[in-house]
């Protein structure tokens, strides 16, 4: 069952990231986007292994939707504009890429530095995941 989670995060992780760079980019064609697609494959993997199956607790409530009905509305408000600002600087970036050319296109070395802190912040997470079996998706009230 845990290799089925596993399965269905990734599979969600390629729908949406995937969906939201090369979609808007208009071509697979795009080597930037495979690489970073590739670091969230392998981080999903090795935090589900390396975190999730030494926390079945914490496994299960970060399957949970971000947005849940015992959330106070504020919460749910700032959630939702957290993770559309978030999808929308993703689906952003293909279009800039492509079709606008706002911004300039980073050198390699500034590409590799930015995924390196992509990275780093990551297994920061993860770390934080492993140490506290609390880090929920979202907030909730306990009586105490």
């Amino acid at each position: 069952m845990f290799i089925f989670k596993i399965l269905t995060a990734l599979i969600w992780n390629i729908v949406i990231f995937g969906g939201l760079l090369f979609l808007p980019a208009g071509t697979l064609n795009w080597w930037r986007a495979w690489v970073f697609l590739g670091v969230v494959i392998v981080g999903t993997v090795a935090t589900m292994m390396g975190v999730f199956r030494e926390d079945d607790d914490l496994f299960k409530e970060r399957l949970k939707p971000p947005i849940q009905e015992s959330q106070p509305l504020a919460d749910k408000i700032l959630a939702s504009l957290l993770i559309a600002t978030f999808l929308g600087i993703i689906g952003f970036i293909p279009l800039d890429v492509f079709r606008f050319h706002l911004f300039a296109q980073p050198s390699e070395i500034v590409s590799v530095l930015g995924l390196v802190v992509y990275v780093v912040g990551w297994w920061i997470i993860s770390l934080s995941f492993k140490v506290n079996t609390f880090a929920a998706t979202a907030v909730k009230h306990q009586a105490d």
